[in-house]
């Protein structure tokens, strides 16, 4: 019995996506076989964004879950059952990042500034996140960056400003900052991509 339940598991994994999304509804393995596909790519994808192991962990679980609920939707076509998996991750993250803006919004209406954290505390969770082994790279792959691009980052990311003041130092309108910090976010985690 055990050498036939090793063989189709050995079978489920020479299926296509398509076919294996199709099977999903009566048979688990066959997503559990599409999420061992993809899993390792789509974790990298968010830690690479987020760069937050727990949050990466917690959107990729959310991103198969929307997968394997909407998993009948999927309509095989030209683009592979990976582009689609891919654009429930974006989707995903888009909304991981609008209720992160919305938080931050109400912290500023309600006075709350970000979290103030001395510099041994900082070192501390530095050490404990294993961040110094990456500095160089991170500070590198920064310095890598146009000013324009790398000068918005800064302030959106480091500096934790909204767009509108982004948009202000930089001499652009808010829109512009938003492309610049996005583009900027994609370039480091295609260079960065190596740390995840």
């Amino acid at each position: 019995m055990k050498g036939r339940g090793q063989a189709l598991a050995r079978a489920l994994t020479e299926l296509s996506d398509r076919e294996l999304l199709a099977l999903a509804g009566s048979r688990p393995d066959a997503f559990a076989v599409f999420y061992r596909r993809y899993a390792e790519s789509v974790f990298r994808f968010f830690r690479s964004r987020t760069a937050c192991r727990e949050t990466a962990a917690d959107l990729t679980a959310e991103t198969f879950a929307q997968a394997f609920l909407s998993r009948r939707r999927y309509q095989p076509g030209p683009a592979p059952a990976r582009a689609w998996l891919y654009a429930i991750a974006e989707h995903e993250l888009a909304h991981f990042l609008r209720s992160a803006s919305v938080a931050a919004r109400a912290r500023r209406r309600l006075g709350i500034g970000p979290l103030q954290v001395g510099e041994d505390a900082f070192d501390r969770i530095e050490d404990l996140a294993d961040l110094a082994n990456h500095r160089a790279a991170i500070q590198d792959a920064v310095a890598h960056l146009s000013t324009p691009i790398g000068d918005a980052v800064r302030f959106r990311v480091l500096e934790e400003l909204p767009y509108a003041d982004v948009a202000e130092r930089l001499g652009c309108s808010p829109a512009t900052a938003r492309q610049r910090v996005a583009r900027g976010l994609r370039q480091l985690a295609d260079q960065l991509e190596v740390l995840t």
